[in-house]
């Protein structure tokens, strides 16, 4: 038994020496930060907040990363005081009322601020649009209410003293909204300082393609050309406000434009003394082109100058249609001046419309008696067929008529004789 002693006490020695060798095994160090942030009054913009809490999670890596959790649980108020007053001068404007660790692998520090006065509140936003003509203005306003709204939001919950790192977010958010709501634009905030403070953004076109310049054109079935030309000038005016704004919001808002012209055109005395109805289209560019497309309600006039072309062809002529409308029935009256003889014909006749494409009427020339029946079909916007009976010739005449712009038509006619030829008119 005593052998057995002699050799236990060595034994338990070496067993202690071993385990008083090993070293105490060390906490995890700290891998990241979270920030839990509460502000005292409610939360500040989203934007704002996030801006806070990205602040904070920097102080706290810099501070904590990689130090060991269990030394910074022990030296959690030191720690913390070193980083109230690094947010106290970060995040200026607001006051550390509490902060606190939960340390870990992830390192949760919790942050109570509370803002310092002066707070700005409801403060009101004056929007500037230099260059945009005022009769254009409340369009654009309409499409910038969004940024405005957000704009009040942004600076609603937040202290005077925080502007001096909010600006930049507020500025860079209003660019954002502005280029998004409103196509071709862009925005700059600026506050300014109170009180009462006040927002003041400029909304200025994005780039330089902006409507420059405005030309008119004018197109009728009805009404002379010569007599429409004369109020080009008028008619310039009222696209006006068009003048100075970008291409692209001119492009995505092209039908309310139209509309704003449209009133315009309808409250124009002349267009209401004689019953004309116009309805502008726009072609938008920075030369942008009015296309003034106008019919009256109550009077009809064409004016034709034809030029034929073939061995058939008879000699050029001037033509001029006179009518009134009552309903679809239109009668009207004709005077045909041939320059080679210089001779006048006369003529007066009956037009029906029998359907959008559709019209028939019958005509009677003072040279020689007889009735001249005539039907005439709308193949397209730009094609029409127009057939007419001849009595005193007894023959048909068929012409098919293409329209290459507002001006100038190509006529192909063939009789039932046989005689083709080419036609070229002007609409004047």
């Amino acid at each position: 038994m005593l052998a057995a002693v002699r050799l236990g006490f060595p034994l338990a020695l070496v067993v202690i020496l071993a385990a008083a060798a090993v070293p105490a095994r060390a906490a995890d160090p700290i891998q990241r930060v979270e920030v839990v942030l509460v502000v005292e009054g409610g939360d500040p913009h989203p934007l704002i907040a996030r801006r806070i809490v990205e602040s904070i999670t920097t102080a706290g890596e810099r501070l904590l990363l990689g130090r060991d959790s269990e030394v910074v649980a022990r030296q959690e108020a030191a720690l913390a005081g070193v980083l109230r007053e690094v947010l106290d001068r970060v995040v200026r404007g607001y006051r550390t009322v509490g902060l606190g660790f939960q340390t870990g692998v992830t390192t949760v520090v919790r942050v109570q601020l509370q803002p310092r006065l002066p707070m700005l509140g409801e403060i009101p936003v004056a929007t500037s649009l230099p260059g945009v003509h005022l009769d254009a203005q409340p369009l654009v306003r309409a499409f910038l209410e969004p940024a405005v709204l957000e704009l009040r939001g942004l600076v609603s919950r937040l202290p005077a003293d925080a502007l001096e790192w909010a600006a930049p977010i507020i500025e860079q958010r209003v660019k954002e909204l502005v280029e998004g709501s409103a196509p071709g634009f862009t925005g700059t905030a600026r506050i300014e300082s109170g009180p009462p403070w006040r927002a003041a953004v400029s909304v200025t076109a994005r780039d330089t393609r902006v409507v420059r310049d405005i030309g008119v054109r004018f197109r009728s079935s009805s009404i002379p050309i010569v007599l429409l030309e004369g109020h080009g000038p008028q008619v310039a005016s009222m696209a006006e406000p068009l003048r100075g704004l970008p291409v692209a919001f001119a492009l995505a808002q092209r039908a309310r434009l139209e509309a704003l012209v449209g009133e315009q055109l309808r409250a124009y005395p002349p267009a209401r003394q004689y019953g004309v109805v116009a309805r502008p289209v726009l072609q938008v560019a920075e030369v942008t082109y009015l296309s003034v497309l106008a019919d009256s309600m109550l009077y009809r006039g064409r004016v034709e100058a034809r030029l034929n072309f073939g061995a058939d062809a008879p000699a050029p002529d001037v033509r001029v249609q006179i009518g009134r409308l009552f309903g679809s029935v239109e009668p009207f009256v004709e005077m045909t001046l041939v320059p080679s003889n210089l001779a006048w014909r006369w003529a007066a006749g009956l037009r029906v419309q029998a359907g959008t494409d559709l019209t028939m009427g019958v005509l009677t020339r003072f040279e020689h008696e007889g009735l001249e029946p005539f039907v005439q079909y709308r193949l397209s916007p730009d094609m029409q067929i127009l057939g007419a009976f001849m009595p005193r010739s007894e023959f048909i005449e068929m012409t098919l008529t293409y329209r290459l712009n507002e001006f100038l038509s190509w006529e192909a006619v063939a009789t039932s004789r046989g005689a083709v030829w080419l036609r070229l008119t002007s609409n004047l």
